[in-house]
């Protein structure tokens, strides 16, 4: 009977053992591996979203599809500067009226000058198709935003009052001169890209780039199509962009527009360069991205500053004269943690609305392998 309880002792000890070690490689394996929290419910993920793969591999992707875009319009400057004394010499708030003036207002002795300058936009787009032809060069289609790619043909800038006030007194025009679209890809090489459609009221456009057959990048955007209507308040998403002309990733959570469903809202460090730039949501954990819109930018804010002559050296005392050469000059500033989306629907509609331009390029948004996806 002793040997038989002994046996039956080192098969509960050995049953144990093995039960043990089952239950400890379970705990690893579930430890190890990235695993949901919670299941998966086919809705899009609330911060953070749990990766279950290779969270790295949908980002190459979505990265090869996009490009930098850079637009730089010239203008052509004129600079008013008016006299603010009467023929008495006192100080006015306003110049006196002059017929022979082109501003219709007193100038002061030479006191129109004329420069020639240019500034640049850089944002992103979002290559959508890609399909070889006749020559030694692709085509392919490009998605973006139009006020990345567009600037008034005129502006003009009047002075203030002392109240702050816009006053009929012109101080500047500008008038755009020419305009230069530069597009480069992933490594770094410039594609030659025209405009082909633009519709300010959506803020959408489409651009045409000539791709030799020899470059891989950029490639066709594969990832899925999301919906907007999907998007509940709080959902993750992330968006990528080129600041300071680097590529860029950053995310945040959304917030909805109760009176425009067709675009919502982004608390992410959004700045210069993400204009443009593919919206993705996490649908049931990472590497799961969808796209449900384009990112359109932040507010930002606008100051008036004085500015003196530029070649001044640091510490000169302003005298009279030099006070008589300040100018006026406008500075935005981004405002973060409220982006603006347009939502993958209005997207979805410019580009139905494009089909004749696209159809003349040789391509069609309905049989296109690589837009079929899209639902069209």
């Amino acid at each position: 009977m002793g040997n038989i309880r002994k046996g039956r002792e080192k098969a509960m000890q050995k049953l144990w053992i093995f039960t043990w070690r089952v239950a400890m490689a379970l705990i690893c394996f579930v430890g190890c591996a990235a695993q949901y929290v919670l299941a998966p419910d086919s809705e899009y993920d609330y911060r953070v979203p749990v990766g279950r793969g290779n969270a790295q591999s949908g980002f190459e992707t979505l990265f090869v599809s996009t490009v930098k875009v850079v637009w730089t319009p010239q203008y052509a400057n004129v600079f008013y500067t008016h006299n603010l004394r009467d023929d008495r010499g006192l100080l006015l708030r306003l110049p006196l009226a002059d017929d022979n003036s082109p501003t219709g207002y007193r100038l002061q002795r030479e006191g129109i000058r004329e420069t020639v300058d240019s500034y640049s936009k850089v944002g992103t787009a979002l290559v959508i198709a890609r399909q070889s032809a006749a020559n030694q060069y692709d085509i392919a289609i490009a998605l973006t935003v139009a006020h990345l790619v567009t600037a008034p043909d005129t502006i003009r800038y009047f002075m203030r009052d002392s109240r702050g006030l816009e006053t009929s007194v012109l101080e500047r025009i500008s008038i755009k001169t020419s305009t230069a679209l530069q597009v480069v890809n992933r490594d770094g090489e410039s594609i030659h890209t025209k405009i082909i459609r633009l519709d300010r009221k959506a803020d959408l456009a489409l651009l045409k780039l000539d791709i030799p057959h020899v470059m891989r990048k950029p490639a066709p955007f594969l990832l899925p199509i999301g919906k907007t209507s999907d998007l509940q308040w709080g959902n993750f998403v992330y968006i990528i962009g080129h600041p300071k002309s680097k590529t860029r990733l950053t995310a945040g959570t959304v917030s909805l527009d109760d009176y425009h469903k067709d675009q919502f809202f982004v608390d992410a460090a959004i700045r210069a360069g993400y204009s443009g730039g593919p919206v993705v949501a996490v649908r049931d954990g990472l590497p799961n991205l969808e796209l449900v819109g384009l990112c359109r930018g932040a507010t930002t804010e606008t100051f008036r500053l004085l500015v003196p002559d530029r070649r001044l050296n640091e510490g000169t005392v302003l005298s009279p004269e030099l006070l008589d050469q300040i100018s006026i000059a406008e500075r935005e500033v981004v405002e973060p943690g409220l982006g603006f989306v347009v939502g993958i629907e209005a997207v979805k509609r410019f580009l139905l609305d494009s089909r004749d331009p696209l159809r003349a390029m040789g391509l069609d948004i309905k049989t296109d392998p690589a837009l079929r996806m899209w639902g069209f």
